[in-house]
């Protein structure tokens, strides 16, 4: 792990475990000791902390009482549970977006397929999965529901794209093309067509994790 500027604090220390976790560089069933991380980090013990209680939301921490934080051993039921929920959140928020669009919203979603696709064309894959990030987070912001955006939010799933993006076997310009039929739909103002399309992408991510995980993570 680098050590990080403290300007964007709390975000990027949780991007820098998360990264760690999901790149092995701290395995499954490890446990993480604050004090350690923050001094690789050079920060604080309290943004460690923080970081830490947003990935056990996420499900890649656990918390054992009495014995400390470890890194959770990701399982195809953690993997199915993750993506059903942000399925479920993600059908209601694009069926909601279709009747709020507006052409501004449509030029950013524009934008960030045409950039997410010369990011996967150029294999810059983290500008890739914040392009991928950006593009949900978007359209969870356009069904204006408060309820909604801050549960997805609070669970942070749209970080589920940088584990999708690490273990999936997909190509990149393969998973920024599937962004097209959502964003078609939506400039057509049909909810029910961008849901049934948001639903198929997001349960093809699941299967295909929950495929790869079998090589990458025990199993149940």
């Amino acid at each position: 792990m680098d050590l990080i500027k403290k300007s964007t604090l709390r975000e990027n220390v949780t991007n820098s475990i998360r990264r760690a976790i999901v790149n092995n560089k701290i395995e499954p069933g490890a446990r993480i000791i604050e004090t350690k991380i923050a001094k690789k980090l050079g920060v604080s013990q309290s943004p460690v902390r923080e970081a830490l209680r947003e990935l056990e939301l996420m499900g890649l921490v656990e918390n054992k009482p009495y014995q400390g934080c470890f890194v959770k051993t990701l399982t195809r039921k953690d993997i199915k549970d993750a993506y059903k929920l942000r399925a479920y959140l993600e059908m209601l928020a694009v069926r909601e977006a279709a009747e709020n669009i507006t052409e501004n919203d449509l030029k950013n979603m524009d934008s960030l397929i045409k950039q997410m696709k010369l990011f996967a064309q150029s294999g810059f894959k983290e500008e890739f999965i914040e392009m991928d990030i950006d593009f949900h987070k978007l359209i969870i912001h356009v069904a204006n529901n408060h309820l909604l955006e801050k549960t997805w939010n609070m669970v942070n799933l749209g970080q589920w794209t940088f584990i999708t993006a690490k273990i999936s076997g997909k190509n990149l310009t393969e998973l920024a093309s599937r962004h097209e039929s959502i964003f078609e739909s939506l400039k057509e103002g049909n909810g029910e067509k961008a849901s049934q399309y948001m639903k198929n992408h997001i349960e093809e991510l699941s299967e295909e994790l929950s495929e790869e995980i079998l090589t990458k993570f025990e199993d149940d």
